[in-house]
């Protein structure tokens, strides 16, 4: 079990984003090349890779640099570095970040999912019972494995998206945070790969990210709603995480095409294959 502090996390992202002005040369400015640096939250990056991959069948010369994830906030620091060209991420920005010249552009939403390894005998939660188990008053499964959480740090965008659900559930998430010996991941990727390797193990994840990533994990239904593209289009499932694409005010001429593609039908098509719901751009937009 790994513990992940807020000071690790911001020293991650540091050494991040130190690597990444190495590699550019240390200039604040993107390079014009057809190089296209892109990063950012780790649930977003296998996505951004499938939407690379079209875009490169009308610009084959372009050439996609996906560095590790660095989480939103990193991604959206690396773009108005000028380290990245491209940042997704999984807020919408700041107004100091906009007052920065930053761009964003949501390009689709997913369910936000409870996940579990495929052999524990249980098919979903309801709030209450989620609540139960965060508190650590329910231990165990329908089948009598111990349940093993999987977190994510204090102010992530999933733990703040779980307390949203009710207070009764925000209150004993806060209390499984202060339990001794909790695993936390500090990426999206580190989730999944602890959910999948520990046995009764409760994480959380998206539908998109579980698509793309081919991640062998079982998704939940929660409240007696199948999580779905569908049942979040129509309102029956409310818990979705939506996905902005973000460039800075230096941007090279490859990140706006990019950008503009991600808002194609093409790039649209991709999306609603891989667990996006897209909401179709406003005439005139």
């Amino acid at each position: 079990m790994r513990l992940w502090t807020s000071g690790r996390r911001t020293a991650a992202l540091r050494t991040l984003l130190v690597s990444l002005l190495a590699a550019s040369g240390g200039s604040a400015v993107p390079a014009l090349a057809d190089v296209l640096k892109i990063g950012g939250t780790g649930g977003g990056l296998a996505t951004i890779q499938l939407l690379v991959q079209e875009f490169k069948k009308s610009r084959a010369n372009v050439t996609p640099e996906v560095p590790p994830s660095l989480g939103s906030t990193g991604g959206i620091k690396a773009v108005l570095a000028g380290a990245l060209d491209v940042a997704v991420s999984s807020r919408p920005l700041k107004a100091e970040e906009r007052s920065k010249g930053a761009v964003e552009h949501e390009y689709g939403r997913t369910p936000f999912v409870f996940t579990t390894t495929p052999s524990t005998k249980a098919s979903g939660l309801t709030a209450a019972q989620l609540a139960d188990i965060y508190s650590g008053k329910t231990t165990t499964w329908p089948d009598g494995r111990q349940i093993r959480l999987v977190l994510r740090p204090v102010g992530d965008s999933d733990t703040d998206l779980v307390k949203s659900i009710s207070p009764e559930v925000a209150k004993a998430l806060t209390a499984a945070e202060k339990r001794p010996g909790m695993t936390f991941a500090l990426t999206d990727q580190e989730s999944a790969e602890n959910t999948e390797k520990i046995p009764g193990a409760l994480g959380t994840s998206t539908l998109a990210q579980l698509l793309t990533e081919k991640r062998a994990l079982k998704v939940l239904d929660f409240n007696g709603v199948k999580p779905s593209v569908e049942t979040m289009r129509n309102g029956r499932y409310p818990y979705y995480k939506r996905m902005f694409l973000v460039i800075g005010p230096r941007a090279s001429a490859t990140a706006r095409e990019f950008a503009a593609f991600v808002q194609s039908p093409a790039a649209r098509g991709v999306l609603a294959r891989v667990g996006y719901w897209v909401v179709e751009p406003k005439p005139g937009r």
